[in-house]
């Protein structure tokens, strides 16, 4: 058991990694980091492959790969070199599977597992270790008793680069560091800064910084070697559902002044509680008013923080359930554009994606759509949502609970209740002639909580949950083969 002070951080003595990150031969089972030689080939083999996929007329996406599950899945999170694959659900457990085992097929589905699936799965996942997502307890709080843990669903996930450590949301509002190199599972700090559920973590490229969004209405950017809060994102107006930085050299975002009445209902909210917290907002909001600047400062023509991967990791996107979605810019501390939910979809949202380009924002909604938003022109004349193209899909298939973009810049990756999709921008215009979609087998019947790719673009992983909101679950995990055509 690890013990917590008064703040909520965990007192663990673990002893740190050495500055040249050697690692011990006896862990060579685990992701050690490589020689620089060796990365710089690694990054340039990635880049090569990524080339490839951005050069690809459409993609086959076949699985061949399921592993099942005790819950639903609400967070899945891939290593940087793809070693590792760590998933987490409702239990309350954290997994570390192989992937290249699980790929390679050394663990077989038997005929039970693979009786409803399609005939193209037969390996199932290489289960590696597991450990508990424990709540920690405050030293005060403790009995004489025998102590139980307390475990919370993992409803979020964020990998360290050369997986020493991860973060996993809670549903108390902590955030848990636990250590992956060195005694696995063990909790090496407790950020505690929400006050409701942790639905979505995001690391920066430097490994320095994270954002987290919660149920809370909250986005806390957090300093990786000070263990505290930079800033407070508060203008949400719902519970946070994806937080994703921007692509590097999209157009400049004009930025919209904030109507302090123009806050929209909360899906979940309670009148009560928005009298509670309404002076406190408009004071805030007034404030921020009187310093904001009419433009993002241009992602083209300043100084900004590029990864290697072409992100911009000062302006990034939150997505809420109430179908809004935000644009921030860490430089300024401030919301820059705020799109709430059109007339003609209903308030929820709890997938969102930027095209490869940064011009274009994805929107998956409830009524089986998906809006493209142009943030050439965001808004209207009634400053609401401007949709320069609505993705629709048979009404059978459900709420469309992922969006992903693909490389080529000419696909959307769509997952709803019945299935994924790929979506032919180019067939838009052609819909009513043509079918403009693709369907990947293997998922069906089940909510998707998550959808990613390996670097290269070769693999592609799903899990099915629904993080704490509506939807059922097939509980699996699937592993498929892309296919650049």
């Amino acid at each position: 058991m690890e013990d917590a002070n008064e703040d909520g951080n965990v007192n663990i003595e673990v002893e740190e990694p050495k500055s040249t990150r050697q690692v011990d031969d006896q862990q060579e089972d685990n992701e050690a980091p490589p020689p620089q030689d060796g990365k710089n080939q690694l990054e340039s083999f990635y880049n090569q492959m990524r080339f490839k996929a951005q050069l690809a007329n459409s993609y086959d996406v076949n699985p061949f790969v399921a592993i099942p599950y005790s819950s639903p899945i609400n967070s899945i999170a891939l290593s940087a070199s793809s070693k590792w694959l760590f998933t987490g659900g409702d239990d309350g457990f954290i997994r570390k599977y192989d992937f290249f085992s699980s790929i390679d097929g050394e663990v077989q589905l038997t005929a039970a597992q693979k009786h409803s699936l399609v005939d193209s799965i037969t390996n199932g996942g290489a289960l590696q270790g597991y450990w508990e997502n424990e709540i920690p307890v405050k030293r005060s709080m403790l009995t004489k008793d025998s102590y139980e843990p307390k475990l919370s669903p993992v409803f979020s996930l964020a990998i360290e680069n050369r997986c020493l450590w991860l973060l996993s949301g809670l549903s108390n509002g902590g955030i848990n560091m636990q250590s992956i190199r060195h005694n696995e599972g063990t909790i090496v700090h407790h950020f505690a800064g929400h006050q409701d559920t942790v639905s979505a973590l995001k690391l920066n490229q430097a490994q320095n910084k994270f954002i987290s969004g919660s149920w809370d209405k909250l986005i806390n950017s957090w300093d990786l070697n000070s263990g505290k809060i930079i800033n407070t994102f508060k203008d949400a107006t719902g519970q946070i559902s994806s937080l994703e930085f921007r692509p590097a050299g999209g157009v400049d975002i004009e930025a919209q002044p904030i109507n302090e009445d123009d806050d929209m209902d909360s899906l979940f909210g309670d009148e009560e509680e928005e009298q509670q917290n309404g002076k406190q907002q408009r004071s805030t909001k007034q404030q921020r008013k009187s310093s904001s600047s009419s433009t993002v400062p241009s992602t083209t023509t300043t100084t900004t923080t590029t990864t290697h991967q072409g992100l911009d990791e000062n302006i990034f996107m939150s997505s809420s359930i109430d179908g809004s979605i935000n644009i921030w810019d860490l430089r300024t501390n401030q919301q820059v554009l705020r799109l709430k939910g059109t007339k003609h979809s209903p308030p929820w949202c709890v997938s969102s994606c930027w095209s490869q380009d940064g011009n274009f924002i994805y929107a998956g909604r409830r009524n089986s759509t998906v809006d493209e938003i142009s943030l050439r022109m965001p808004l209207d004349s009634n400053n609401e949502i401007k949709v320069s193209k609505t993705l629709k899909f048979p009404q059978v298939s459900g709420a469309v609970t992922v969006v992903r973009p693909l490389p080529n810049g000419h696909h959307i990756l769509c997952g709803s209740y019945d299935n994924i999709r790929i979506y032919d921008l180019r067939l838009y215009e052609e819909s009513h002639k043509k079918t403009p979609f693709l369907i990947v087998p293997g998922h069906h019947g089940g909510t998707l909580s998550d959808v990613q790719f390996d670097p290269t673009y070769k693999y592609m992983i799903s899990a099915s949950g629904n993080r704490g909101w509506q939807g059922s679950s097939t509980e699996t995990v699937f592993i498929y083969d892309v296919e650049l055509q």
